[in-house]
């Protein structure tokens, strides 16, 4: 959702509305991005946004893609929480390499909301199965699926430090969870991107409240989304 009103996201969260939108703004994207950047690049988040849904826009997208692929060139795992039908997983998978893929969701859709989300998702929005993620995404090695909330499926993972970890995750306590999680586990000078920052309040006050005693500035996209790279 790219509207900051929270009324407006409430009526078009989910909708017919919401895709029609992300999809047309996607489309001036890819096309304008058609016209300088590397043609392989833009060729593979049009494919993706075709097979699957995305709730991020073309240059979302491409940011989770660039980031992925510069850290898949150094040491660490990669990690995704908030997987939805999985394209930006896929976009991950097609340049990271032989690096593993750890990828969190309930694949049940949201689990219940804060007081700091406004009220803005319904209960199970979002869903998309484990087997249907796991089907799409069965010619890849190396990718690890979690089903279950998060932080609770972390118990299943083998100790690892990461080098990217995106977070698509909606939520206030959600994106908390995260930030804590990873914080410790990533290797300096590495990426954590969280989507949604700079539209969703929840998202915002948890990124606020996590990074409130951390030496590491926030640094914000012209997109919703923002990151942090660990010192």
């Amino acid at each position: 959702m790219l509207a900051h009103d929270q009324r407006l996201q409430r009526l078009i969260g989910g909708s017919f509305l919401e895709r029609g939108f992300l999809n047309a703004v996607a489309g001036v994207q890819l096309f304008m991005m058609g016209r300088h950047k590397d043609k392989d690049d833009v060729a593979r988040i049009r494919l993706a946004r075709r097979e699957r849904r995305s709730l991020l826009t073309a240059y979302e997208c491409y940011f989770v893609q660039s980031f992925a692929k510069a850290q898949a060139k150094r040491p660490g795992d990669i990690a995704e929480v908030g997987v939805f039908q999985g394209c930006s997983a896929k976009l991950i998978c097609e340049v990271k390499g032989d690096r593993t893929l750890h990828l969190f969701d309930t694949f049940e859709g949201l689990p219940e909301a804060a007081t700091a989300d406004g009220k803005v998702h319904a209960l199970k929005q979002y869903a998309c199965s484990l087997e249907s993620v796991s089907g799409y995404l069965k010619d890849y090695p190396n990718v690890h699926f979690y089903k279950g909330l998060f932080p609770d499926t972390t118990a299943q993972v083998p100790e690892a430090t990461f080098s990217f970890a995106h977070f698509d995750v909606d939520l206030y306590e959600s994106t908390l969870a995260c930030f804590k999680y990873f914080y410790p586990r990533m290797i300096p000078g590495r990426i954590m991107l969280s989507h949604d920052y700079s539209i969703l309040a929840g998202v915002k006050q948890a990124v606020h409240e996590f990074l409130a005693d951390k030496p590491e500035p926030l640094i914000e996209l012209p997109s919703t989304q923002c990151l942090v790279i660990k010192l």
